[in-house]
């Protein structure tokens, strides 16, 4: 499936992409972002969503996280800033998945991703300008910090949300 026009985002997607949407695992969440979302607005999506089904997807994406965290501290450890880049642009997806998941929506657009995630209701505090400083600077150290803060804050958001739900 082509990739749609509010899906194509230069750390992710061109034009030229495309993605199998013919089988659906969990581990798509991880390998192959934004696929269940796009499936999702093209009518293509299989029956369970990983925004309806939160207790499977986002502890993947926050294992991942914990194994890509290290990763990326080590390469900063080591000021390897061109591979920092190549390794954290699939968290950065993986944070926006989760974002939008654990408010139970599927992403919306990452053209207007700014504006999708002001409509939401659980998220981090000034997650707008934090997120678009990684997205601007993906490979400096900082940016690197902050989506470690981003992460950890929607953990404990996504946590608190679970436990809330069961009352």
């Amino acid at each position: 499936m082509k990739i749609p026009v509010t899906f194509l985002h230069p750390h992710f997607y061109s034009k030229q992409d495309s993605i199998p949407i013919k089988t659906f695992r969990l581990e798509d969440i991880i390998e192959i972002p934004f696929k269940y979302d796009i499936a999702y607005y093209q009518g293509a999506a299989p029956h369970q969503l990983p925004w309806e089904k939160t207790s499977d997807s986002i502890p993947l994406i926050l294992n991942r996280w914990k194994e890509k965290e290290t990763l990326l501290n080590s390469l900063h450890e080591i000021r390897n800033r061109k591979e920092a880049r190549e390794e954290i642009i699939l968290p950065i997806a993986w944070f926006l998945q989760m974002l939008f998941w654990m408010n139970g929506h599927p992403v919306r657009s990452l053209v207007d991703w700014k504006k999708e995630v002001g409509k939401l209701k659980w998220k981090p505090v000034n997650v707008d300008e934090r997120f678009e400083f990684i997205i601007k600077k993906p490979e400096m150290y900082h940016a690197f910090i902050q989506l470690q803060q981003l992460f950890t804050e929607s953990a404990k958001l996504f946590y608190k949300m679970k436990a809330l739900e069961k009352k």
